[in-house]
């Protein structure tokens, strides 16, 4: 192995170079000419922060200003009964077209005076909107939410939302019930926790005093500091964004990348400076004020903005002293011109260096960009004399590593989603139709009472390797392992497209790999596996389900618990892969399949027709598939009630295929059938009075 490399930290890296550099520039213009320093030049700082504060203001302005137009519609428009207050689902419908058409206004919403009934249109992330709906007469006044996709799809949106909602008491709805136009709050609490501003005005009839209710357009106040955040990256004007209130000063609004409590203690120190607070700017005057917050100066300029009709704000450019002054040297150019040959040898040392450190983070960055991807790569990580690219280094390695074994508990389907995203996995869940897979080992408590734990932990590992590689194959989602057991399903997260045709597949692949593993098992003097699987497609809930401690990605539903019960039924009929009537259906004619019987599990009263996968069509024996009619005429005798035809057909198909134990089963059961008059109520159904 190579010795390690010696590491000094980045810091010391970095600042050695810096200093180098700036000691090579200033022994190099030292010796040209005396540098001066001038000061600022008061008409460009004035007139830099205030064409600043006024882009602002104007930009903010355009933000909130489609609230009074829009507000304005919806009076006119409901106004005039279209849509109706009577007819909700039109008027949500109504809120939801005009929030669409308005990109910056978070919410549009309306509530009722005489019932307290609220509906509410918001905005998501990627185009999807929420319908939120609220009565303080139903659920305790706890809202239900719907989230409407850019497709039109309604998911049931599951949000920990408090009871007891009525907006006629709130403050913003008293205001504009007052009113007799559009008012603006100052920032306060939203239901659901954020914080933001509102625009609201109340509908009223020409014969009412009191009015009918309120509309409102509510403004995220994180939205409008990602405004300014995206201001400050777009336009030329450096520095910190603020927006404040008039009065008393509160900061709406800054564009980011401060210290918590940074942008409020520079509006504190900024009021103090102006004579009358901001409530007393001049809207039409710009004004450059100087102050300090613990021992750093600032220079910021201040405009009173407000939009027509909205609320009165004032916009704020401020940048440290240090990078508002300028250095003005009369023999710059001569300077840097006798000082190129200085600057030229440091240039080239701190490029080098400069790529000695960067070489490195370019490797753990295109790592780390594929990690985002879920493509962990073996690769090392990159060598570095520097310490804390070592460190970095390093723990992106174990990161990865972490990945890897996280991928192993938990689907990586879900994990490569959580990563795509780059957000916190929460809880929620969707109704889905998915085709759901159950297996089992036949016998596991037998065989492994003749097999030492690590043995047959081992073989575990390798039934169950062979067995999940063919499901990951057939796009299945891997749940979780059930002792001996497996639940996976398919078409989520992800779209299956014939995911009944994919699971089908991955069962017979299954099985046939398992038989192969069997042979060589039995080579070795192992006792090969049996495996049972159950098959049905339905709609479950499938999606983060648990406490927001703790979930799991999974699937609940009546799908599931059928699932569950055709896998045991294997063993009675002697099948290895029994399915739903349904999962027949809708694979048409690429398989074959033998109908075993009707049968009601355990836990369901209506019955399921069951039916035995055999193999893909064109692949089966003809000789199988003629025992496979043979039995299948016994059944129809047999639910007919033709006792003694059907236990002759089934003992003739017993003969036509020696191992099928369901022909031996079913003659058995016409027989007794046959012998003794069946019940009044008999339907041909078989009850499974308890799991096998």
């Amino acid at each position: 192995m190579r010795p390690p490399l010696p590491r000094i930290s980045l810091r010391l890296t970095l600042v050695s170079l810096l200093v180098g550099l700036l000691l090579a520039t200033v022994v190099s213009l030292a010796t040209v000419a005396q540098i001066s320093i001038g000061g600022i030049v008061a008409e460009m700082e004035a007139r830099s922060f205030s064409i600043g504060a006024l882009a602002i203001g104007a930009q903010v302005n355009a933000y909130v200003e489609p609230a009074i137009p829009v507000l304005g519609e919806l009076v006119e428009q409901v106004g005039r009964g279209q849509p109706s207050l009577d007819d909700p689902d039109a008027l949500a419908a109504f809120l939801i077209a005009r929030l669409r058409r308005a990109p910056s206004i978070g919410w549009l919403s309306f509530s009722s005076q005489s019932d307290g009934r609220f509906i509410g249109a918001g905005r998501r992330a990627g185009g999807a909107i929420i319908l939120n709906r609220s009565a303080p007469s139903v659920d305790g006044g706890r809202p239900s939410e719907v989230e409407i996709t850019a497709d039109g799809r309604r998911v049931p949106l599951l949000r920990e939302l408090p009871g007891g909602y009525d907006p006629r008491e709130r403050s913003w709805y008293r205001q504009a019930a007052s009113a007799s136009g559009p008012i603006w709050t100052e920032p306060f609490q939203f239901n659901e926790g954020a914080f933001g501003i509102t625009a609201a005005v109340a509908l009223r009839s020409p014969d009412d005093v009191e009015p009918l209710g309120v509309f409102t357009a509510d403004f995220f106040l994180d939205d409008i500091s990602r405004y300014l955040g995206l201001l400050a990256r777009t336009t030329n004007v450096d520095g910190i964004r603020l927006l404040l209130t008039s009065r008393p000063g509160l900061v709406v609004a800054d564009s980011g990348g401060q210290p918590d409590g940074v942008a409020t203690a520079i509006a504190d120190a900024a009021r103090a400076t102006l004579p009358g607070g901001f409530d007393r700017l001049d809207p039409n005057r710009p004004v450059t004020r100087r102050f300090r917050v613990d021992r750093t100066g600032y220079v910021g300029g201040f405009q009173s903005v407000g939009a027509s009709g909205g609320p009165e704000w004032i916009a704020a450019v401020i940048l440290p002293e240090d990078l508002a002054l300028q250095v003005v040297n009369e023999q710059r150019r001569t300077a840097v011109l006798l000082g190129l040959l200085f600057l030229a040898a440091a240039v080239i040392l701190g490029s080098v260096l400069a790529h000695r450190i960067a070489k490195p983070l370019n490797a753990v960055a295109s790592d780390l960009e594929r990690v985002g991807r879920f493509e962990l790569s073996p690769e090392p990580p990159p060598s570095s004399f520097v310490r804390e690219i070592a460190i970095v280094g390093d723990a992106v390695s174990r990161m990865k590593a972490g990945l890897r074994s996280f991928g192993h508990y938990v689907p990586t389907e879900v994990v490569g989603d959580v990563l795509a995203r780059g957000e916190e996995a929460r809880l929620g869940a969707e109704y889905r139709r998915l085709t759901v897979f159950f297996s089992d080992l036949e016998g596991f408590t037998q065989i492994g009472e003749h097999l030492e734990p690590d043995r047959l932990v081992a073989h575990l590992g390798e039934y169950f390797s062979v067995l999940t590689a063919v499901l990951r194959e057939e796009s299945a989602t891997l749940d979780k392992f059930l002792g001996d057991g497996i639940l996976a399903f398919f078409n989520a997260p992800h779209d299956v497209p014939d995911h009944v045709m994919h699971a089908c597949r991955a069962a017979l692949r299954a099985q046939s790999e398992l038989d192969r593993l069997g042979e060589r098992w039995a080579a070795r003097g192992i006792p090969p596996f049996r495996t049972r699987m159950g098959l049905h497609v339905g709609v479950v809930l499938v999606g983060n389900i648990g406490t927001p401690e703790r979930f799991e990605y999974t699937v609940l539903g009546d799908a599931v618990n059928l699932s569950s019960r055709l896998e045991p039924l294997n063993k009675l009929y002697g099948t290895k892969i029994l399915a739903s009537e349904e999962v027949r259906a809708e694979t048409g004619d690429l398989f074959e399949w033998r109908t075993i019987d009707r049968v009601a599990v355990v836990g369901r009263e209506d019955s399921t027709v069951i039916v035995e996968l055999l193999g893909e069509r064109g692949a089966i024996e003809p000789a199988l598939l003629r025992a496979r009619d043979t039995y299948e005429a016994a059944l129809a005798a047999y639910q007919e009630g033709r006792f003694e035809a059907a236990a002759a057909g089934f003992r003739h198909a017993a003969s036509l295929a020696p191992v099928d134990r369901a022909s031996v089963v079913m003659a058995r059961r016409a027989e007794q059938m046959a012998d003794g008059a069946p019940p009044a109520d008999w339907d041909g159904v078989y009850t499974q009075l308890a799991k096998l």
